[in-house]
């Protein structure tokens, strides 16, 4: 396991490094065709000289990203402790290769909508090379500490059996934070700087809440996955029964109380509309932040 995990760090962190690199290069070709736009220049024959180097740079950045998740999963494998770094990592990483391809998608519509004049989507873009960025930085940090940790020990850092199960945890209240304040933020936001139909609104939501719960929908499935040779009665300790029976009672006491709210704000705000499309993405996202946050703490009490 050792071996395997030392491989696959090393083949992460030079990836990592390349990728670091390639974004350098995206995001110089980025500026280079924002400033085209803006001074009117020839955008198409920028586009046809860079699209063939840059649909390269974004497979490489695609199999770093492939490559940093599986080391991820065998750290969460071989070191049996929870770190707070490493399932933000996972988190974001999923993120970050999810936006790999919305990445595609934006200057697919760039290079049709500039005619117009300047692309709202280009802010979008910019966003997404910050997570791109982020989470390549973060990874590099993560993997010079791992090998470091390698060299001084062999399985030295290995304490319980419940590690993935309190990851899961972090990623839970990652997801729960990023679902809530992305569907606000974009609830708040969509009718001052556009106005779209309502499918194009459903789509929106949509998209945010898949981006939202596929981290933690992975990080349970591989915890299941782990758990599948075990009976289910034994999928957890007692510790681990009682914080989940705590967190589970105090999450439905208070999930009644945020229905009533928003129920409220339905009933005597009838010109808040888009509530009817975001009330039950609001609902599970609070739902799954608290869950997991008191199950967190549950188990920190000791």
């Amino acid at each position: 396991m050792k071996k395997l995990l030392n491989t696959t760090n090393k083949t992460t962190l030079f990836l990592c490094s390349l990728s670091i690199a390639g974004l350098i290069f995206t995001n110089t070709f980025f500026l280079m065709l924002k400033n085209r736009i803006i001074n009117m220049g020839n955008v198409e024959g920028l586009i046809d000289r860079f699209s063939i180097p840059v649909a390269l740079t974004y497979i490489l950045f695609g199999f770093f990203h492939l490559s940093a998740i599986l080391t991820l999963v065998l750290q969460l494998n071989f070191f049996k402790r929870d770190n707070v770094l490493r399932a933000f990592l996972f988190f974001i990483g999923i993120i970050s290769l999810l936006m790999l391809f919305g990445d595609t998608a934006l200057v697919n519509d760039i290079s049709k909508e500039y005619v117009f004049g300047f692309p709202n989507e280009f802010y979008i873009l910019y966003f997404s090379q910050a997570v791109h960025f982020l989470f390549s930085v973060l990874m590099m940090i993560l993997l010079i500490g791992t090998g470091k940790a390698l060299k001084r020990s062999e399985k030295k850092v290995i304490l319980k059996d419940d590690s993935v199960f309190i990851n899961a945890q972090y990623i839970g209240i990652l997801s729960g934070i990023s679902g809530l304040v992305l569907i606000t933020i974009f609830s708040a936001l969509y009718p001052t700087f556009y106005n779209p139909p309502v499918w194009a609104l459903k789509a929106g939501i949509s998209v945010i809440c898949f981006i939202a719960f596929v981290p933690y929908f992975l990080i349970i499935l591989y915890w299941l996955v782990f758990k599948i040779r075990e009976k289910p009665s034994e999928w957890y300790d007692e510790k681990q029964f009682k914080d989940l029976a705590k967190s589970s009672l105090v999450t439905l006491g208070t999930s009644v109380v945020f229905l009533l709210i928003l129920f409220v704000i339905q009933f005597s705000y009838k010109s808040v509309l888009i509530l009817s499309l975001i009330w039950f993405p609001l609902y599970f996202f609070f739902i799954l932040l608290l869950f997991s946050a008191m199950t967190l703490f549950f188990y920190k009490q000791g």
